[in-house]
């Protein structure tokens, strides 16, 4: 389909040229660890384009990069510590008690709140840097990122890996859609 559409066609071909470069994986590194904590953007274009360049390694791309996802969403969870800490500390919340309540309830149970925000669309650094803010143990919001991060970034490499045999791409998108309906489920 893509080859048919000739703008489509050259986009893939650019995108694939970007992913063959001696610094694509550098680039994917780096700006996984930025994405989890400040970068705008998310990195599943460029792993699409490095996944194109090197089909036999999209599933230790995708590894890798769950893995600089996860070491950024920790610094994210210091950031978010650090401001929450100094947020208490100046009285601005926690003055009725409710708060705290409702610190205690996250802590207890967000590690699934940072999977949900690691796996889906949403911004995970907003959830890295909330799960530090709210308390959430570091172990647990580590373990959640890294399981959530890996199966995101592994079912899009996947898709991008097997974009040409449409039983397996399809196979790899009803996976994606029917685990983000689950975490959707067990998060009500």
């Amino acid at each position: 389909l893509i080859a048919s559409i000739p703008i489509l066609a050259r986009l893939q071909q650019w995108v694939i040229n970007l992913g063959q470069r001696p610094t694509a994986l550098a680039w994917l590194y780096g700006l996984t660890f930025l994405e989890s904590i400040i970068f705008p953007l998310p990195v599943d274009p460029l792993l699409a384009g490095v996944v194109m360049a090197r089909p036999n390694r999209y599933i230790r791309l995708a590894l890798t990069i769950g893995v600089f996802s996860t070491l950024g969403g920790m610094v994210g969870w210091w950031i978010g510590g650090w401001i929450g800490e100094a947020v208490q500390a100046s009285g601005w919340i926690g003055h009725d008690g409710h708060y705290a309540a409702v610190a205690e309830g996250i802590a207890a149970h967000g590690w699934l709140f940072v999977m949900i925000g690691a796996f889906t669309p949403l911004p995970y650094k907003v959830m890295a840097v909330s799960a530090g803010f709210l308390g959430i143990g570091l172990i647990p919001m580590a373990l959640a990122s890294l399981v959530g991060r890996t199966a995101r970034f592994l079912l899009v490499a996947a898709i991008v890996r097997h974009r040409s045999d449409n039983k397996k791409a399809a196979l790899f998108s009803m996976m994606l859609i029917g685990l983000v309906l689950i975490f959707w489920k067990v998060a009500q």
